[in-house]
């Protein structure tokens, strides 16, 4: 009997410590609800946490299915009951709450977000390189230069740097000066009058500035 007794007394103990362990396993699963319509939620989608209905509804919603219209105030109350009575009301409270096209929780971000981020730094790195290389590197005229026109009927031009640049003084357009006559009065008429004729005699200079320039 008193065999009987402690096999009893252990078996009680090991089930009150397996109904503990439960208990505690239970206790540490924190309880989420949605965002949206407080029921219970079945992960974190679109940013938030929320059912899969509201996960659903969302989804059809951002693909194009968006045409809704309150028949109310637009102010209907969305909860887990009524969360369907309106469907404006619900998408409303839906971008409230946080909810957005390709929401992401900030925790889950696995390893792939975080090579295509480090493929990025490593592709920025290499376009900083390349456009310091390409400060550093001395900006001299190739000789001979070849200069080709983008219309298709336009033949290369080959020069070398010293006929380019003679070629670009030559076509240098002369110092335009304002020719004013200290002796006429001078008013918003005549200021007028050689401001228009200053811009003229200018625009004819770069007009032939433009013809004489090599290419």
């Amino acid at each position: 009997p008193s065999s009987d007794n402690r096999r009893h007394s252990i078996r009680e103990r090991m089930s009150s410590t397996n109904e503990k362990g439960s208990l505690s396993m239970e206790s540490t699963k924190e309880t989420r609800y949605c965002a949206v319509c407080n029921d219970y939620a079945s992960g974190y989608h679109y940013g938030v946490w929320s059912c899969e209905g509201c996960k659903a509804f969302f989804k059809r919603s951002i693909q194009g299915h968006n045409d809704y219209m309150c028949p109310a105030t637009n102010q209907c109350t969305i909860d887990k009951n009524r969360r369907k009575s309106c469907q404006a009301c619900r998408l409303r409270k839906c971008y409230e709450v946080g909810m957005m096209k390709g929401g992401i929780r900030k925790d889950r971000r696995g390893g792939r977000m975080m090579k295509q981020k480090r493929q990025r730094e490593e592709q920025d790195s290499r376009n900083g390189e390349a456009s310091s290389a390409e400060l550093r590197a001395p900006t001299l005229w190739t000789s001979p230069l070849v200069v080709k026109h983008n219309k298709k009927n336009s033949p290369a031009l080959s020069l070398t740097a010293e006929q380019m640049v003679s070629a670009l003084l030559e076509a240098e357009p002369p110092i335009v000066y304002s020719e004013y006559d200290p002796n006429r009065p001078f008013n918003e008429a005549s200021m007028m009058t050689l401001l228009t004729n200053l811009a003229d005699r200018e625009l004819v200079h770069m007009i032939n500035w433009a013809k004489r320039v090599p290419g």
